[in-house]
């Protein structure tokens, strides 16, 4: 967003739009770029903040700097003068073995480094960089628990699931690191092995994009009207849970036409509704090919959810430390363009984990759930996260503010720079001295440098 925009004020802290409101000023910083892939890395880092960055730390003058974000998203931060002045921190996803090359690569320059899972912290040890911690996203459990069981049946009603249906969700993005088909394929093979059996498979995503979910069930032969989603309502806010029907559907609450849309990262449901629609499972299943913590692995483990997970990179973390989760088996593949490794759930491993939930006495799925909840407490809410962030910024060191004043002074286009025979580190000591820039060996100016002086020898 600009900098300026009205809808920055309905936050409830200070927001700021990393884009400026002059997009003349904008154009002229991309347009400046000396290649087309210069001007591209640059309208990409504009979106993070990398234009307006320099600009809000001297205004703002903060004692503590956080980026979180992809490494891609917060990495221009590293390089900034005021980055190693003042208390700075990369809180940065990793989700996939090996680690992104970026992410190893800057490690050594930042002093607070935070991964959001376990399993990338052991695989930065074991690189060598011993300084890197596991810092998880925390989650305000105080919007989401267990409702009691008559609460929980009148929800099934409001929605026309029979209370002795067996209920499984999945809440997430449509993104196609999160296995639709395997959840599909799995759920039907546990429909065939249990005839008879009422059920209902809630998938609360938006259908507009990612993963075609009703052709895939139609190609795994599940029955369409098992499957239901989630609509919110753009007039009224309420929300069903129904079958889909088209993108954009009449909302039965206000009699509006075309008003609900399934759920999306545009527009959405609010956490006492998100509670909800929780509360409406009897297991929650959560297939990837990887991930850097999932929140909804987080928020269905506070209503007391058993949660089956693939026991691939973050999902790794849940199954070795509360038995609520339930490890799902997958095997191994290489992602194409990336060569990361990611994970294709087994479907028979999800209908015989299926298959374990369902055959659990509800004595048994409430002694998991709590245990899931008391996990989630320990080791992801605010109040205990929440601490510890608190303890981190007591012990910052005070800064002198002058510093602002310093690290935003000019370019010094008058730096007298020394006879480097080697290229590449005459550029980069250019950079250093007149634009007051620590470039890698990768950045894509050098590189577009060295290309220069190469053609012209």
């Amino acid at each position: 967003m600009q900098r300026s925009h009205p809808e920055l004020k309905r936050t409830p802290w200070k927001s700021i739009g990393c884009l400026p409101d002059d997009q003349n000023e904008l154009q002229q910083y991309i347009n400046s770029a000396p290649t087309p892939e210069e001007k591209e890395v640059r309208a990409r880092g504009a979106c993070y903040g990398d234009f307006m960055i320099d600009r809000v730390i001297k205004e703002e003058r903060p004692s503590v700097y956080v980026g979180v974000q992809d490494i891609w998203g917060v990495d221009y931060s590293i390089d900034k003068p005021w980055f190693s002045k003042i208390t700075s921190v990369i809180w940065t996803t990793l989700d996939s073995l090996p680690l992104l090359p970026r992410a190893v690569e800057v490690a050594p320059r930042v002093k607070n480094y935070w991964v959001w899972s376990s399993f990338a912290e052991l695989e930065m040890r074991r690189l060598g960089h011993g300084h890197v911690k596991t810092f998880h996203g925390p989650v305000d459990d105080k919007a989401l628990f267990r409702l009691n069981d008559e609460e929980r049946r009148a929800l099934r009603a409001r929605s026309g699931i029979e209370n002795d249906s067996f209920v499984v969700l999945y809440v997430f993005r449509n993104q196609l690191r999160k296995s639709v088909p395997s959840l599909l394929e799995g759920y039907q093979l546990w429909k065939s092995r249990n005839v008879g059996v009422k059920s209902k498979l809630i998938l609360m995503t938006h259908f507009g994009e990612g993963w075609p979910i009703m052709r895939l069930a139609e190609q795994y032969g599940v029955n369409k009207d098992d499957i239901l989603t989630v609509y919110a309502c753009r007039t009224c806010r309420g929300y069903e849970v129904k079958n889909f029907t088209e993108p954009e559907a009449k909302c039965r609450l206000c009699n509006v036409e075309k008003s609900q849309i399934t759920t999306n990262v545009n527009f959405g449901i609010n956490e006492s509704q998100l509670n909800e629609v929780y509360n409406l499972s009897d297991v929650f299943v959560s297939p990837i090919t990887s991930g850097g913590q999932e929140q909804a692995l987080v928020e269905s483990g506070l209503t007391e959810s058993v949660v089956l997970v693939t026991n691939y990179s973050c999902g790794e973390e849940y199954c070795s430390n509360c038995p609520a989760y339930i490890p799902l088996k997958w095997a191994k593949f290489t992602e194409h363009g990336t060569n990361f490794i990611k994970a294709s759930t087994c479907p028979v491993s999800i209908a015989d984990e299926l298959d374990r939930v369902y055959k659990m006495t509800p004595e048994e799925r409430r002694a998991l759930g709590k245990m899931a909840r008391e996990y989630i407490l320990d080791k992801y809410s605010i109040r205990t996260l929440g601490r510890q962030l608190e303890d981190f910024l007591d012990k910052c060191p005070k800064i002198d503010p002058k510093i602002f004043d310093e690290t935003q002074e000019a370019k010094n286009p008058n730096a007298i720079i020394p006879d480097i025979e080697d290229d590449k580190e005459w550029v980069k000591k250019i950079y250093q001295d007149i634009l007051k820039m620590n470039v890698d060996d990768n950045d894509s100016g050098l590189l577009h440098w060295l290309n220069v002086l190469s053609s012209a020898k």
